[in-house]
């Protein structure tokens, strides 16, 4: 009796946050997209000059930023804009990507660092819906790891990476509810994330649980050239829970990936389900491209009343393996002619 009453209670304050959240959005559409007051934090890479015609496997990456954040508040949008030394704007297309990890704090699906933030050439500045936001703390460790690339004819010098956080701090009337990032790979966690893309059509898939019950609330992807599509399945259903597929140009090449939101409930995702993303390809070059596929999804959840964030463990293979693919002597800007995100 005391066993079904404790699951009552459970269920109902999932409920009550489900509600809570439900309630928070349609607040924020009757307010008309009301802003919470926000500081603008602004993060430069290092210049670095980029060959006409050079791939991501030529030259050195930047070497990773470390920095501490500034606040304590809510992370709440993310966007970037690549620039010579003029100052001039360039193409995003000479971004291959950009990661934003928490490196005291752990991913979702895997105890590997925690991923809250990303983009590439096809993602467009990104906020969150309003009244949400991802909470941090003033002092919080923050890796910046960055891919350039210059597939486009003309050289470039001096090119730079502004990244800009847009922070908020709480309010005595208002502060955002709290969500947390989400991210899954198409391959092993820690591994290098880049495969090699056969000839033809061509499918690469993951499979992993979360740590903790938590609701689903947006969803993006990341593909390279030739992808098309991204599946994201509950396994121990059967269900799709989410597919994607790119704007792709007229020679493969991802011009956007969409972003979806499931608002206001979300999806949920249950510690007792495997869950699986797949990336799909059609390469029609006839030759195998070393190092062409990726697949990756990028998204907020909202955990479950009462679970706790799984804590990162320093002592845990992949933490570590993660770590030395990152910033140890296994990452981009350590290796020549490899890459990972």
């Amino acid at each position: 009796m005391a066993e079904h009453l404790a699951t009552r209670r459970v269920r109902s304050r999932r409920r009550g946050l489900i509600w809570l959240a439900a309630a928070a959005c349609v607040v924020g559409v009757f307010l008309g997209g009301a802003r919470i007051p926000s500081d603008e934090y602004t993060i430069e890479t290092v210049p670095v000059s980029l060959p006409a015609g050079g791939g991501h496997e030529h030259g050195k990456p930047p070497d990773p930023l470390q920095m501490k954040l500034p606040v304590d508040g809510w992370l709440r949008a993310l966007s970037y804009e690549l620039v010579d030394g003029r100052g001039e704007r360039l193409p995003p297309q000479l971004l291959h990507h950009v990661n934003l990890i928490a490196p005291e704090r752990r991913d979702l699906f895997s105890p590997i660092m925690l991923r809250i933030g990303g983009a590439g050439p096809e993602t467009p500045p990104y906020s969150l819906p309003p009244l949400l936001g991802l909470p941090v703390r003033r002092g919080d460790s923050l890796l910046v790891t960055t891919m350039l690339h210059n597939p486009t004819p003309r050289s470039y010098e001096g090119v730079r990476l502004r990244i800009r956080l847009q922070l908020s701090q709480a309010t005595p009337w208002l502060k955002p509810l709290s969500v947390q990032p989400l991210y899954l790979d198409v391959t092993p966690p820690s591994d290098a994330h880049s495969f090699d893309l056969p000839p033809g059509r061509s499918t690469k898939s993951w499979e992993a649980t979360p740590a903790i019950a938590a609701r689903l609330l947006a969803a993006g992807g990341h593909l390279h050239r030739y992808g098309t599509s991204l599946r994201f399945e509950d396994v121990t259903t059967g269900e799709l829970l989410w597919e994607t597929r790119p704007k792709s140009g007229k020679q493969g090449e991802v011009e956007r990936m969409p972003i979806r939101y499931f608002l206001p409930f979300g999806i949920e995702l249950n510690p007792d389900h495997v869950y699986r993303l797949t990336a799909a390809y059609d390469n029609p070059t006839g030759k195998v491209l070393v190092n062409g596929g990726m697949g990756a999804i990028g998204g907020i959840v909202m955990p479950a009343s009462g679970s706790v964030w799984p804590h990162v463990s320093r002592g845990d293979s992949v933490y570590q393996h993660d770590v030395w693919m990152t910033t140890g002597p296994g990452a981009p800007h350590n290796r020549q002619g490899h890459h990972s995100h």
